[in-house]
């Protein structure tokens, strides 16, 4: 390398690359196995310079290149690209991976075509990586990108109303951590990111070598291809610097941006009552003490934690929803956000108010009682047994038939909600099932009076979000409702002196039988 290192004068896309290395370690240090480093090569001037270049530290850096090429087939020339791209790995011996994408299936695509197109891309990248990558080193992608796309990247975000994460845009270093994209993170690097295209033409054309043009990057309808031929030259009339303006303005901006958001994970941390894949619950009290930009910011955060779709919900959302946090006082929601979200203000026993950010089919808070959640109320009504048990989400109801003369003389006394007896004659066969409109029961001590679910839920203050997946117990043969657990049971199930066998349900938690496991003498 030191050779190479002394003709800077001619090489300084070498010198460029190493210094990025050392900057930025794009990749892992040399070690007894090599890395391997999938190379995105559209055939295009500067993915062939960036391949010719790896070519050359392989050894120093213990690299294993593969060369990935997509063809969208969006243009006629996409075949002859590919063709091309595949030569030229067999001409430098490196391994070839490709793939041929649905143009028809692009091009229909409800977010359009270039998103469909790049997230097919990288797709078929990260795929790529992971494949060729032992599962104990981590999938590195390399790409292209240079200081030019940077430029039009910022101008691009700028004219969007891009936030400050936004107008750092490109990094030398990313992440790719999306489950529709790869199963495991994919390291992106840019090795390039500093340097100029004009830098790049002029590399490719010492070393003699060949690349393809793509007539698409002449079409001014693309918001890109209009940055790059039309305002970039303007604002290099105002600037003749502007692309490595424009690329250290993003520079300072990614730093700024990381600073920021170190801070707004430290808040966030501080404002967790609980989170799980469902749901994120925050400290009202702490939040309302930033500001609004702040609040803002920490609940993009927290959003992102639930892989939530942040852009589908929006700034003007986003903004709204912070206002409401930096205002509310009282409990309300659920309150519906874009991209299948949706937000409530809950009050905890030891926390006060809280605010719950959470997908919209699922609980502002866990339930702590018995519930049917989605899956379980999909799957329809459970059969309950005369004697053994069945479960439901963390609960477990165990049932046991006994004697009348088995009951110990107080047993009323010792009656908690989530256990009940019921005269086992007058009930011969229940299921368990979530409630369903216009049910009533006839509750025990209202001498046969009906009440419909929906007041008794109400006077018993039941969150409406826990009421559609409440267990009710009912008569398998004619749908009575006999029990509303844990809340009434039916005045015609009750223990008379005329019963003889007694059918004893008893709600559980796992962590109580864990803890205290039932005894058949205890049931």
């Amino acid at each position: 390398m030191s050779s190479r290192q002394s003709s800077s004068a001619e090489d300084s896309l070498v010198e460029l690359l190493v210094q990025a290395q050392q900057r930025h370690s794009l990749f892992p240090p040399p070690s007894a196995q090599r890395q391997p480093v999938v190379v995105a090569v559209s055939g295009g001037v500067d993915s062939v310079v960036l391949l010719h270049l790896l070519a050359q530290v392989v050894g120093i850096w213990q690299l294993e290149l593969h060369v990935a090429h997509v063809d969208h087939a969006l243009r006629p020339t996409s075949t002859a690209d590919a063709a091309f791209v595949r030569a030229l790995a067999e001409q430098m011996s490196l391994p070839f991976h490709t793939t041929r994408l649905d143009a028809v299936a692009l091009r229909t695509a409800s977010d359009g075509l270039e998103a469909a197109a790049r997230h097919a891309r990288y797709r078929f990248l990260c795929a790529t990586a992971l494949n060729v990558t032992p599962a104990e080193m981590v999938p590195v992608l390399a790409v292209a990108h240079h200081a030019d796309d940077q430029a039009e990247t910022v101008l691009l975000r700028l004219a969007q109303g891009s936030g400050l994460r936004g107008l750092g845009a490109m990094r030398p270093i990313s992440t790719i951590d999306d489950s529709a994209l790869a199963s495991r993170p994919v390291r992106v690097v840019r090795p390039l990111l500093a340097a100029r295209r004009n830098e790049i033409v002029a590399y490719a054309r010492r070393h003699g070598l060949a690349w393809r043009e793509d007539e698409s990057n002449q079409d001014e309808t693309h918001p890109r291809n209009l940055v790059r031929h039309q305002v970039l030259p303007l604002l290099a009339r105002i600037n003749p610097q502007i692309v490595a303006t424009l690329a250290r303005t993003a520079d300072l901006l990614a730093e700024e941006s990381d600073r920021l958001e170190a801070y707004d994970a430290r808040a966030l941390r501080e404002s967790i009552v609980m989170q799980d894949q469902e749901r994120i619950v925050l400290r009202l009290a702490r939040l309302q003490r930033l500001a609004a930009s702040e609040v803002r910011s920490v609940l993009r955060l927290a959003l992102t934690t639930l892989d939530a779709d942040v852009r589908a919900i929006g700034s003007q959302q986003l903004a709204a929803l912070a206002l409401s946090t930096v205002e509310t006082t009282q409990r309300s929601g659920p309150h519906p956000l874009a991209g299948g979200m949706a937000w409530s203000v809950v009050a905890l026993p030891d926390e006060g108010l809280a605010l719950a950010l959470h997908r919209r089919y699922a609980l502002p808070l866990p339930p702590s009682t018995p519930w049917f959640d989605d899956a379980n109320r999909q799957s329809g009504a459970i059969a309950v047994p005369r004697s053994g048990a069945v479960t439901l989400g963390g609960w477990r109801l165990e049932c046991a038939v006994l004697n009348r003369t088995q009951l110990a003389e107080a047993w009323r006394e010792n009656l908690d909600r989530w256990t009940v007896y019921i005269d086992a004659d007058v009930a011969t066969a229940a299921v368990l099932a979530p409630p369903q409109p216009a049910q009533k029961i006839d509750p025990l001590g209202m001498a046969g009076r009906r009440k419909s679910l929906g007041d008794l839920f109400t006077d018993a203050r039941i969150e409406p979000g826990l009421r559609r997946g409440w267990p009710v117990l009912l008569d398998a043969k004619d749908g009575r409702v006999l029990w509303v657990c844990g809340l009434a049971q039916s005045h015609a199930t009750r223990i008379t002196d005329a019963t003889r066998l007694v059918w004893l349900l008893r709600w559980r938690s796992n962590a109580e039988i864990s803890t205290h496991p039932t005894t058949k003498k205890e049931l």
